[in-house]
């Protein structure tokens, strides 16, 4: 009996080591999916908690303050044209996956020192252990100038990772899966990336691959990470899922950012040097049927959540559409150069949503937006899930969409009446007069939109194109819409005053414009509470 359980573990042992080091052999994507469904028979184990004690009572300065030193970068002493630099544990971060290299002999683990780490004046005693994980890691690549290698992908917590493109910021974060997102009375899941192989790029590379082991209590999953920088940062995805247990939500392919107040907020927490400030300011949708959506975010006292139900979507995307820094007056956040993020799924994706959750937040620390694909089908215990799909992180692309864009929402409420609707003003009534509410008593509200771009800046003035609004719930009024040229860009501004049908009951709007019938712009969407 005795032999026998050693014979076993020997033989686990075994199964282990190749599966994740394959030493002596070629090391690739299929290992990491045999080690994601083997796992998936498994009990889910959490990362441990891995902070030791004489890190728990730093201030944010002195964690702010262990960074990695140059002359450790990986792939230093190579030369070559990616580099990787580590993460500590922090009280943020206090546990991290295993990170291991691979080449043309197999996986190799990479070991942690604190050698690797430059601490400043902390005391630190005892030594910290050698056998720390890190908590994650950041590639870096000439992609601003050739003599200079720039941090543009970091990977630090859970499923997160982060891309830039060219001459950007860090903003919006990606992550490797959503699950029980937005649920009532449930928590939401947050699968985490266990383990990194980071592939040893060629002398001449230009472009890195990555492989991970994704794991939490309801899936396991294997994902390979192809990414190429450059003046927009493409990073192709191929993950495969295997489900411990049914799950109620997933959301493929998500983004997480920050929308605390933009032009369309009254709300500026009595902030009066920021007109703006948000990681991303809309969601773009290319629908499955050629259409373009445009939606902003907004920001309101409770949660919402919007749905653009599609089959086979050709792409989606969180976008920081403004990039004017006049709209934010901040040189240290620099928010006009974060990136705006597309996903172009790859094969049929079928029947599901785009899934828009907007929370409330009073500062900047906290990621209130959501978004991610949502399929039809749940996958239920046992399933298998494959899909692909290429994210691009960029600054902008006359491309996305094709068409002209609403580059900026304004609204007046109450709305102010139409000029020819306003009485005369006189001693005994002094103040303008305002549009009466209807029986119901909800108050009229006027709406600016803005289009530029893709030639419409060309059309003459005499010669406007026609609107195309609408509003539901039915019953919704629709008034004093007009067209004007804006003399001042060339941009052409829909104006228009909606008056709800009831309170408590929000209303969806949808305006573009046309020419000849056809469409000259993207569909903007919103809804409006009151």
């Amino acid at each position: 009996m005795k032999l026998h359980l050693t014979l076993a573990a020997l033989t686990a042992l075994l199964l282990f080591v190749s599966l994740r080091y394959s030493p002596g052999h070629a090391f690739s994507f299929a290992q990491v999916e045999r080690l994601a469904a083997k796992q998936a028979e498994e009990k889910f184990v959490p990362l441990r908690d891995a902070l030791p004690p004489q890190l728990r009572n730093l201030t944010p300065q002195q964690e702010n303050g262990i960074f990695w030193k140059d002359s450790y970068r990986l792939w230093r002493d190579k030369g070559l044209p990616f580099q990787v630099d580590f993460y500590h544990l922090s009280r943020q971060f206090p546990s991290g996956p295993r990170i291991n290299t691979v080449d043309r002999h197999g996986a190799h683990p990479l070991a942690y020192s604190p050698a690797f780490f430059n601490f400043l004046n902390l005391d630190l005693r005892p030594p910290l252990p050698a056998n720390l994980p890190f908590a994650g890691f950041y590639l870096r690549y000439p992609i601003n100038k050739a003599d200079s290698l720039d941090g543009f992908f970091s990977v630090l917590g859970s499923s997160y990772f982060r891309a830039l493109a060219k001459e950007q910021v860090y903003g919006l974060t990606a992550r490797g899966l959503a699950i029980d997102t937005a649920l009532d009375g449930k928590a939401e899941e947050y699968p985490s990336f266990t383990e990194w192989w980071l592939r040893r790029p060629a002398s001449n590379a230009t472009d890195q691959t990555l492989y991970a082991l994704l794991d939490s209590p309801s899936v396991s999953g294997a994902y390979e990470f192809r990414i190429r920088p450059g003046a927009s940062t493409s990073v192709d995805v191929h993950a495969v899922l295997y489900f411990r247990k049914a799950v109620e939500r997933i959301g493929l392919a998500p983004f997480s950012s920050m929308y605390l107040y933009g032009e369309n907020s009254g709300d500026h927490f009595g902030d009066t040097i920021h007109p703006e400030v948000h990681d991303s300011d809309g969601v773009l949708v290319h629908s499955g049927n050629g259409d373009w959506i445009w939606r902003p975010l907004q920001a309101t006292p409770f949660l919402q959540q919007y749905d653009f139900a599609e089959t086979d979507p050709k792409g989606f995307g969180l976008l920081q559409r403004d990039r004017d820094f006049q709209h934010y007056q901040d040189l240290d956040t620099k928010y006009n150069v974060r990136p705006s993020a597309w996903v172009t799924p790859h094969g049929n994706w079928g029947k599901g949503s785009i899934a828009l959750v907007q929370l409330p937040t009073n500062n900047t620390d906290t990621d209130n937006v959501v978004l991610s694909w949502r399929p039809e089908r749940v996958p239920a215990k046992g399933d298998r899930l494959e899909f692909n799909y290429t994210v691009d992180f960029y600054m902008n692309d006359a491309e996305r969409p094709s068409l002209a864009y609403a580059m900026a929402t304004h609204f007046n409420s109450p709305a102010p009446p139409p000029p020819n609707a306003a009485p005369p003003r006189t001693p005994e009534s002094p103040k303008p007069a305002t549009l009466p509410s209807p029986s119901n008593g909800t108050v009229p509200v006027q709406f600016l939109v803005d289009f530029k771009g893709n030639g419409i800046e060309d059309i003459p003035p005499d010669s406007p194109p026609s609107i195309d609004c609408d509003a539901s719930p039915s019953g919704t009024l629709i008034t004093n819409g007009k067209v004007d040229k804006n003399g001042y860009d060339g941009s052409w501004r829909i104006s228009f005053t909606v008056t709800p049908l009831r309170h408590n009951v929000p209303t969806e709007l949808r305006c573009r414009l046309l020419r000849d019938g056809k469409p000259l712009t993207e569909t903007w969407t919103y809804t409006w509470h009151q």
